[in-house]
């Protein structure tokens, strides 16, 4: 398969001014294209920063002859040796935009210090990919070239309102913009988490939102850490929605205005202000209408590129030509999900209903228009910019997919959103997010409680209801989890912590989170599977402690929660599956 550039979801640019200068460059009469050929690129010659100094000449025949510009010339390279901050200017891109930090150099014959005159290649990446996924820049998939679009010319010569107009014209092709204006359109006040939990492909990794009480509890808890949990303390999803309201905040489309939260998590109560909080304007429900085709002005086609369909998981580019076939299904006339299965079927993907209903509610999450009657969908949109590739052997559905399929059909009463639990379980980077979504489901979804806790000397969480109590060890493994005699060790100290329950021992007191009738404890290790002699050592924990435990895959997770939700397994039959100091298989009925 031809390598595809990934475009659709923006998580960094904001400033417009500056994308109007990375368009203005693919207009070869452009003042920007005047000022980068006469001054920048002579400044950048002059002081040695450019990469491979000669290619230039050619860069500016390139852009001076009006023809479309490889996306390449124009992203540039990262470094080639050393550092990515110390690597020189290699792309047309990177030499129109101005880095933040600041360096000397030669001015007219006099040394200054000014702000570096070019940015990172990952920066220019990402100008180039806004610009294309809101159809300022088109692209030319068969050349993997770029050149500016009749809407593009507009936007490098708008100022003041129709600056404004332009970009909200653009933004309205933009599907999750649309999505945001529809979850704001009653008129509430929503955090970026209250968002994000309703934007995108949310049972999968790359669609990630932080459940907002469980940050609140954080930022509440740990006033040391608050700049960190207020930067970093965020899914992508999360990310998403902070940036584009950003981006209709500028146009006046959305208000940020801080939102006062009252949420309560484990035993407490908490309350914080969220500064990242928006509300719509009259004149972003105005542009709503316009957005869902309820004005005198025709419903914006909406550009979805095929890497908008999914991010992150390793059989990303199956599960995109797997939404993409299902938008070309029901683009133009009313289909049943027997009909969207079989038309898959005759594509060489075989899938499940539930499946495709799970796809359907996220295409509308990230801001696609569709009608349901009697069973029935049919997009209302009009799509511009879906190209499905070749078919060829990168488009396999990995076991992930085949595991979330496996579970999405018992899954009648749980949210499919924690699916993604299943792509964050083996991603050991994403250890985190893991214990965080572990948390939510217990906590928040299935009421136990208990809270999220994590950090130095203390278990990831901890749940109860009524006298029982466990202590929940969460690990993120690709290849599964062993359980090592260090997390042994661990275990131990934390259950003989609990029982004695000593400030001198851990002054943090975790176990205080425990309600005080709870006088019955297990434990549990919860990873993606489990490999290796693991039922030896849940047996030397228990020996050391008296105490019994589990170890607790993913899968086995989801269907012993949706037995709970579903009334098939009571609360008190819940906490005995961890007395068998060995791994729980527990199957459902349906």
């Amino acid at each position: 398969m031809k390598s595809q550039r990934t475009f659709g979801w923006i998580q960094n640019p904001a400033n417009t001014l500056t994308l109007q200068r990375v368009v203005a460059i693919l207009d070869s009469h452009s003042d920007v294209t005047q000022w980068l050929i006469n001054e920048r690129v002579p400044l950048l010659k002059d002081n040695g920063l450019l990469h491979d100094a000669d290619k230039w000449n050619e860069y500016i025949e390139l852009i001076q002859s009006g023809e479309p510009i490889p996306y390449s010339i124009l992203k540039g390279k990262g470094s080639l040796t050393g550092k990515r901050k110390d690597a020189k200017c290699s792309g047309i891109v990177q030499a129109v935009i101005d880095a933040q930090k600041s360096m000397k150099i030669v001015v007219d014959g006099q040394e200054k210090i000014v702000h570096k005159p070019y940015t990172d290649d990952w920066t220019a990446d990402g100008f180039l990919r806004w610009g294309i996924s809101v159809g300022f820049i088109e692209y030319l998939f068969e050349d993997d070239a770029c050149q500016i679009s009749e809407l593009g010319k507009r936007f490098i010569i708008a100022q003041g309102k129709d600056f404004n107009d332009v970009l909200g014209e653009a933004y309205l092709s933009y599907p999750p913009v649309c999505r945001i204006l529809q979850l704001l359109s009653n008129g509430e006040h929503l955090t970026k988490f209250e968002i994000g939990r309703n934007l995108g492909f949310t049972s999968e990794a790359g669609f990630t939102s932080f459940p907002q009480n469980i940050w609140v509890q954080a930022y509440q808890e740990n006033p040391d850490e608050r700049l960190t949990i207020r930067n970093n303390y965020e899914g992508s999803s999360d990310k998403y929605a902070r940036m584009i309201c950003s981006w209709l905040a500028e146009i006046g489309w959305v208000s940020i205005v801080e939102k006062q939260v009252v949420e309560r998590y484990g035993s407490k109560t908490y309350s914080c202000v969220i500064t990242q909080a928006y509300m719509i304007t009259a004149l972003g429900k105005v542009n709503y209408k316009r957005a869902i085709g309820k004005s005198r002005i025709a419903r914006i086609p909406k550009i979805v590129f095929f890497g908008m369909l999914s991010t992150k998981p390793a059989d990303k580019d199956y599960l995109r030509l797997r939404r993409a076939l299902i938008i070309k299904c029901a683009e133009k006339e009313y289909r049943t999900l027997d009909q969207i299965r079989d038309f898959l079927a005759s594509k060489g993907l075989v899938e499940t209903n539930e499946t495709i209903k799970d796809d359907l509610q996220g295409l509308v999450n990230i801001g696609l228009n569709y009608s349901c009657t009697s069973g029935k969908y049919k997009l209302n949109d009009e799509i511009l910019c879906l190209r499905i590739p070749m078919q060829d052997k990168s488009y396999i559905k990995g076991d992930t997919s085949v595991i979330k399929e496996r579970i999405r059909t018992n899954l009648k009463c749980i949210n499919q959103k924690y699916l993604v639990l299943v792509d964050l379980s083996l991603n050991g980077k994403a250890n985190l997010e893991f214990e965080i979504q572990t948390m939510d489901l217990l906590t928040n979804e299935l009421e136990f409680g208990g809270c999220h806790l994590g950090g130095s000397r203390r278990p990831d969480g901890v749940i109860y209801y009524d006298v029982n109590g466990l202590i929940i060890d969460n690990k993120a493994y690709s290849k599964g989890y062993a359980l090592p005699r260090h997390q042994v060790d661990e275990m131990v100290r934390y259950l003989q912590e609990n029982n004695e329950r000593r400030e001198d021992i851990n002054p943090n007191k975790w176990w205080n989170e425990f309600n005080d009738n709870v006088s019955h404890f297990n434990f549990a290790f919860i990873s993606s599977f489990f490999t290796g002699q693991f039922s030896i050592r849940l047996q030397e924990i228990k020996n050391r402690t008296g105490i019994n435990g589990a170890v607790l895959d993913v899968e086995n997770l989801l269907l012993v929660a949706e037995a709970l939700k579903r009334g098939d397994l009571s609360y008190r039959d819940f906490f005995k599956l961890f007395d068998c100091n060995d791994s729980i298989a527990f199957r459902s009925d349906s």
